[in-house]
């Protein structure tokens, strides 16, 4: 399964407001996050890497009330430390494994969104094994089905790591390639004109549904869509909260989150993007782990929904107890 990378340097102490000052948090983060308590590092041996077996002892050991995700891609959002983090007994913010795992993979989470009634875009599927034997047949077969351009992606990667879009046969077949490089089977999609929107679902307060939160458009400055570049370059990206859209739009998008915050079987939080064409909207994918810095996607449409990031912070982590006592 591999190792736990610098394991104590993402572990912390957090010491929370009032109500929750005696509770031991850890916290497991990109360096980038922000967690708008007081907070003291400590370090749980000299040993700055550790085995998976090595850091669950360690866990158990610290003696945590709940352990508080804030990572990203594999490892961190595709269920795998949701499952270990089961295994050994501790509760932790945001959905569990299976939804971690289903909605870490495109092509499955599609599928079973799709299901719910939810638009989403035509796409074809190419597989590392089938590859090698379809490539001739592959390009006609795309421009047929899908046309050009068409958007290319890993299937389970996050950050719009590996994923291109191509204009004509030359930049799809480089695009796959691109794509190969990252997982075993590819999602060659139909690309939607439109205007990128995305919606986070608020989950977290205790025998209430989910509801929906503002919406925020994306506006890339510097790059053709939503890549990596336009996501973590300062300025890169305008992101306007609301989003320009009519009211029945905006609802027609909320309503889709919540679906497919259910399909997906999300917990907590989560935040679905879409582009709007002239037909509506078009689900695009779910994160389980969206963004977490003052300035992210999520954090932006909780504030203009009357969210502090502090607020935000503390439900989050009082719903992780809440898993604890059940």
């Amino acid at each position: 399964m591999g190792d736990l990378a610098s394991l104590s340097e993402r572990i912390s102490v957090i010491k929370l407001a009032t109500s929750l000052s005696k509770t031991r948090i850890g916290l497991l983060f990109f360096s980038k996050t922000t967690f708008p308590f007081e907070s003291s590092i400590f370090k749980i041996g000299d040993k700055g890497t550790f085995t998976t077996e090595e850091a669950l002892c360690k866990l158990k050991k610290i003696n945590v009330s709940a352990i508080f995700i804030a990572l990203h891609g594999a490892f961190g959002e595709d269920g795998r430390i949701q499952g270990l983090l089961d295994w050994i007994g501790i509760p932790y913010t945001g959905s569990g494994c299976f939804a971690c795992a289903l909605a870490m993979n495109k092509i499955r989470a599609k599928a079973v969104v799709k299901s719910f009634g939810v638009r989403v875009a035509e796409h074809i599927i190419f597989t590392q094994d089938n590859w090698s034997w379809d490539r001739t047949d592959a390009c006609s077969s795309v421009a047929k089905a899908l046309g050009f351009p068409v958007v290319i992606k890993p299937a389970s990667q996050g950050s719009s790591v590996g994923v291109t879009i191509a204009k004509d046969e030359k930049e799809f077949l480089d695009g796959i390639e691109i794509a190969f490089e990252w997982d075993r089977e590819v999602l060659v999609e139909k690309f939607i004109k439109g205007k990128e929107v995305t919606c986070g679902i608020w989950d977290c307060q205790e025998g209430l549904p989910p509801k929906p939160l503002p919406l925020t458009e994306i506006c890339p400055k510097t790059s053709s869509f939503f890549d990596y570049t336009a996501k973590y370059t300062p300025g890169a990206t305008d992101e306007i909260t609301p989003a320009r859209l009519d009211e029945t739009l905006t609802r027609k998008v909320q309503e889709m989150a919540i679906l497919a915050h259910k399909a997906i079987s999300c917990e907590m939080w989560s935040r679905s993007d879409f582009i709007v064409d002239d037909e509506g909207p078009v689900w695009i994918e779910i994160n389980t782990i969206p963004g977490l810095t003052p300035t992210s996607l999520y954090p932006q449409e909780a504030q203009c929904a009357g969210i502090s990031y502090k607020e935000m912070v503390k439900a989050f982590v009082e719903f992780a107890l809440r898993k604890r006592i059940s």
